[in-house]
């Protein structure tokens, strides 16, 4: 290996040691003081579900519910391999697995994972720039998804509506809908003594920076059984990572803090711990100290939409609120670790807001990008007249893919089979929400019939 590539990953491997090293102040005073806004949810009877007698047979549909062909952990094993010999080793995986199951200690060499890094970007210039995806062995993945499957099935009363990402019965149109009829109000509200603000919050890192302290505290608040936390903060904490540059892996390192991107239980967690987060959000709400928006009378009073790392926060434009919530964040931030990347973050105001309420908002809570175009999950937040121009972005989206294909060396019934299953998949979410108009479809078809026919005519011009 030359120096550039030793330095290089030198410099990657401390950066993630950095990131998963704990950064929350050791004032026992804050922390109570968050998770205390949560009451008790879990039940004796939930408690009883959760830790209920493991059977092999739920070990077994774990295994068999996990990819085939998922990326192996460091022991370079496939979950395909357990599948198809199953009949070997399913009775020695099924003892092990069933161990840990009652509480005893996970091996170390089950929770080695291997960190490898995904480009967000075509040319990734920055560490940030990738995405750390953890590879760990299949044994693990079988217990976290043995756990993550009861965990499921209790989440629906433990967690709020405010929230709605990985919630069994809850869909992502149902907050994409819910923030475009609020946009829509807020862009109409042309009278009235106050305006509103709604924020749309960048939060960096959100699985990465969860401190185990917070996790385990606000479970035991949230009334999960002794044993059920145990068995939680075995699968998260006893873990050791490599990192993979360019084919070459790190010295080991223990983190001290994070949820692991591509575990099944990550998600679940971290929707735990965002509940401190909604539960002072509502708990300011119901003292008056913040203020939702109400569309109309006899509508519900709405403060915010969390969707995994994705929030949408709405207030009263006054400096009261703008405080109070500047104070919430700063609390939420230093005792679980997320962080709120400011300049990311962007405030969308009511048409009656005035100017200088405008620039006291944007003053106390550190946010200075405004706008009435920023996407939320993936779909714009404010929908004119012209939904042509509005939606023209699933145009250049299908072109650019069907682009890229040219250079690829595909079949003619491989490009087929892209183009039906891809290209005219990509207009299908925006589809389950708005209405897209006759014209946008019209051209959407004669761009797609116009590839099929170029690249028709370059197959003859071959034969």
């Amino acid at each position: 290996m030359g120096e550039g590539e030793r330095r290089k990953k030198d410099f990657i491997s401390n950066y993630f040691l950095q990131l998963f090293s704990t950064s929350v102040s050791t004032d026992e005073g804050q922390l109570q003081r968050l998770i205390s806004v949560v009451q008790p949810r879990v039940t004796p009877a939930m408690n009883a579900q959760l830790m209920s007698e493991f059977s092999e047979e739920e070990i077994k549909q774990a295994l068999f519910a996990i990819g085939d062909l998922k990326a192996p952990g460091p022991d370079g094993l496939p979950v395909v391999f357990y599948q198809t010999f199953w009949d070997v080793v399913g009775v020695r995986l099924t003892r092990e697995v069933m161990e840990v199951l009652k509480g005893g200690r996970i091996p170390a060499s089950w929770n080695e994972a291997t960190i490898a890094l995904i480009p967000k970007t075509e040319k990734p210039e920055r560490v940030t720039d990738l995405r750390p995806i953890s590879l760990y062995n299949v044994v693990y993945k079988v217990v976290s998804k043995v756990l993550s499957n009861r965990l499921r099935e209790v989440l629906p009363a433990i967690i709020t509506p405010n929230q709605s990402a990985f919630v069994p019965g809850c869909l992502i149109s149902d907050n994409i809908l819910i923030a475009y009829e609020l946009t829509h109000y807020l862009l109409n509200k042309r009278e009235g003594e106050l305006g509103y603000a709604a924020l749309k919050l960048d939060m960096s890192k959100v699985y990465d920076r969860v401190e185990w302290c917070f996790l385990e505290k606000m479970m035991r608040m949230l009334g999960f059984h002794d044993s059920w936390i145990g068995l939680i903060m075995e699968c998260v904490s006893i873990v050791k990572y490599r990192v993979k540059v360019n084919g070459d892996l790190s010295d080991i390192f223990v983190p001290r803090r994070g949820l692991r991107q591509g575990d099944p239980l990550s998600p679940y967690l971290f929707l735990l711990c965002a509940e401190t987060f909604s539960a002072l959000l509502k708990e300011g709400e119901c003292d008056g100290s913040l203020a939702g928006v109400k569309i109309c009378h006899s509508a519900p009073s709405i403060s915010h939409l969390l969707f995994a790392d994705d929030s949408l926060i709405l207030i009263r434009a006054t400096e009261g609120d703008s405080r109070q919530l500047q104070k919430i964040l700063q609390l939420y931030e230093q005792c679980s670790g997320q962080m709120i990347n400011k300049a990311k973050s962007v405030v969308l105001f009511s048409k009656d807001t005035k100017p200088q309420q405008k620039q006291v908002v944007s003053n106390i809570l550190q946010v200075t990008k405004e706008t009435i175009s920023e996407r939320y999950l993936g779909l714009l937040v404010h929908v004119g007249h012209s939904k042509t121009g509005i939606f023209a972005y699933l145009k250049q989206r299908i072109w650019k893919r069907m682009q890229g294909w040219n250079e690829k060396f595909l079949s003619w019934a491989g490009k087929e089979i892209l183009i039906n299953a891809v290209a005219q998949a990509i207009p299908t979410f925006a589809m389950g929400c708005f209405d897209l108009s006759k014209s946008l479809c019209d051209q959407i078809s004669a761009m797609i019939c116009r590839f099929w026919w170029n690249q028709q005519v370059e197959k003859n011009k071959i034969h």
